[in-house]
């Protein structure tokens, strides 16, 4: 049939309009949010995603204001009391329960679901909206300024002011394959956040790809417990954005050289102090052959210090991504590739006298009797070995994916303060417990000194020394075995205890892990064993972790 040109534009015109119409009420119906708030405890208040409305397990369900903005007056169902903004209402009937909100007409207004967490801290950060989804993006985009409230798990506000920072943080967890991003936030004030040492910056890992949300954190505390120094404090906090809940984040203390985190001496700040121009000159990259470095990449700094022999916070990095992305770090004869964190900007005359501390270092665990040809040192004179034995038994303990590069740590002090290299602090290990499907998957079997026998992986040069491994099956029966019993449940934790049992881990956090699986999907990157949802993952990791125990026993 054909239709008359005029009737067909009125008919477009018509359609249009129709669609317009839908999407304004569409959008009208989108922006209504229930926003809800426990004054009695806490400054902040929670909005409204999606069907859910997400409350901090802290909160008194008994003392809330509800409020949908637009309206004067709602009620829980349709016979429930009128509710007005600020009127304390209880909501402890209502948890976990879909329920319909209506406005006084008996109109509906909203259906929500309503979810509380567990009793742990919680995080409410404000900045620019605009400026949020952008850094959602791209990780080298920061927000300068914005304000957190730290909610402890006990009610009490620890911190509530300025932040001027934040920013994403990592390499593979900050790609498009996670809508879950981490980040790091700098506080405008130093301060203890759930009883961690007073501190500006913080980082918030995602676990994106642990499923049961537990394996930096176990590890981490393990390492505290086991005594490895500079170990680092965490702890699960659930974080809301501009009122949004965005999930569940382990909040941890960076790895930095600071005197209330690494009280090493600060090189950069010595360095910072002798230089009038910005650190952040471009790098410069000298190749060399025929010598210790293969290659050192480094800022061109005028002035150094006179003792520029510590202190240092450095990683043991991936061979790719030293040579591809712009770090400043350095490359052994033998491929032991480093990257500097710390000093951020590092010249060249620090960048290539740690190289050389470090090729000597190396060059001594090569060698058969453990002394260095050229300097006539053992190892032992260039290295703390407790830390690396203590370092050895967690990364093999817990079959950590990155053990070779990526997330390894050392650091080294001034000489006139400490001379030696130690191993630490342990960091990332998302990857670890059999949680990834090509290496590392079963819990029995030898792992980081059988994976891999190349000059660059340090724990397998050490596992050649009978001496180095008298002393990690030494620190195995006296450290690393209790703590690992408390976390089995076979021994009671101590007053000072920093472990707790799996099942404490697990039940601590299970209503939050709940509302963060409401808010993301569960990541399919990695075993299948160890994933589907939070009750699996936990009951694999238990599993594991025992039968993992039980054959490190038989070897030590």
């Amino acid at each position: 049939m054909n239709i008359p040109g005029k009737i067909a534009k009125w008919l477009v015109a018509a359609a249009i309009a129709a669609v317009l119409v839908f999407c304004a009420a569409a959008g009208e119906q989108a922006a209504k949010v229930l926003k809800i708030g426990c004054p009695s405890q806490c400054p902040e208040t929670v909005t409204s995603w999606d069907v859910n409305l997400f409350i901090p397990g802290n909160w008194d369900l008994s003392r809330m204001t509800l409020e949908v903005p637009g309206y004067e007056c709602i009620r829980l169902e349709k016979d429930g009391p009128d509710i007005y903004p600020g009127k304390e209402t209880d909501l402890s009937a209502y948890a976990g329960q879909y329920v319909t909100i209506y406005q006084s007409q008996n109109k509906k207004v909203l259906k929500l679901t309503f979810r509380q967490g567990s009793a742990i801290p919680a995080l409410f950060l404000t900045v620019d909206s605009n400026m949020f989804k952008k850094v959602r993006r791209n990780k080298n985009i920061e927000i300068t300024e914005g304000r957190a409230v730290y909610e402890e798990a006990d009610g009490s506000v620890s911190y509530d002011g300025g932040i001027t920072q934040l920013k994403g943080r990592g390499n593979n967890t900050y790609s498009s394959q996670y809508s879950k991003k981490p980040y790091q936030i700098k506080l405008e004030k130093k301060a203890s956040l759930s009883g961690m040492a007073r501190a500006k910056t913080w980082v918030l890992l995602a676990n994106s790809n642990d499923i049961s949300l537990l394996r930096n954190q176990i590890v981490m505390d393990m390492c505290r417990e086991t005594g490895l120094r500079y170990a680092l404090g965490c702890t699960q906090v659930d974080v809301w954005v501009n009122g949004t809940y965005h999930g569940l984040y382990l909040l941890a203390e960076k790895p930095q050289i600071k005197k209330e985190r690494m009280d090493l001496k600060d090189l950069e700040d010595e360095t910072e102090k002798l230089n009038s121009r910005p650190m952040d000159d471009s790098l410069r990259i000298i190749r060399r052959s025929g010598d210790e470095l293969s290659l050192v990449r480094a800022y061109e700094i005028e002035n150094n210090p006179a003792d520029i022999t510590g202190g240092y916070l450095f990683t043991i990095e991936k061979y790719a991504r030293l040579r591809d992305y712009k770090i400043p770090g350095f490359r052994t004869k033998k491929d032991l590739s480093i990257r500097i964190k710390e000093p951020t900007y590092p010249s060249m005359a620090q960048t290539e006298y740690l190289g050389r501390r470090v090729f000597e270092m190396h060059q001594a665990l090569i060698a058969g009797d453990g002394i260095n040809p050229d300097t006539g040192k053992h190892y032992t004179e260039y290295m703390d070995t407790d830390s690396f034995a203590l370092k050895f038994l967690a990364e093999e303990w817990c079959k950590n994916y990155d053990f070779i590069g990526g997330s390894q740590y050392m650091y080294k002090d001034s000489d006139e303060r400490d001379p030696l290299i130690y191993a630490g602090p342990a960091w990332d290990y998302d990857l670890s417990f059999g949680n990834m499907g090509d290496r590392g998957t079963f819990p029995e079997g030898g792992y980081i000194t059988s994976l891999s026998r190349r000059s660059s992986n340090l724990y397998w040069l050490l596992s050649t020394h009978p001496e180095f491994m008298d002393r990690v099956g030494e620190m195995w029966k006296e450290q690393f075995l209790p703590a690992a019993e408390i976390l089995l449940g076979e021994r009671e934790a101590g007053e000072e205890s920093v472990i707790r049992s799996l099942d404490e881990y697990i039940e601590s956090i299970r209503a939050s892990a709940k509302m963060n699986y409401t808010r993301w999907q569960p990541s399919s990157a990695t075993s299948d064993k160890a994933g589907g949802n939070f009750d699996n993952a936990c009951d694999y990791l238990k599993k594991w972790i025992r039968k993992r125990t039980e054959f490190m026993r038989g070897v030590y």
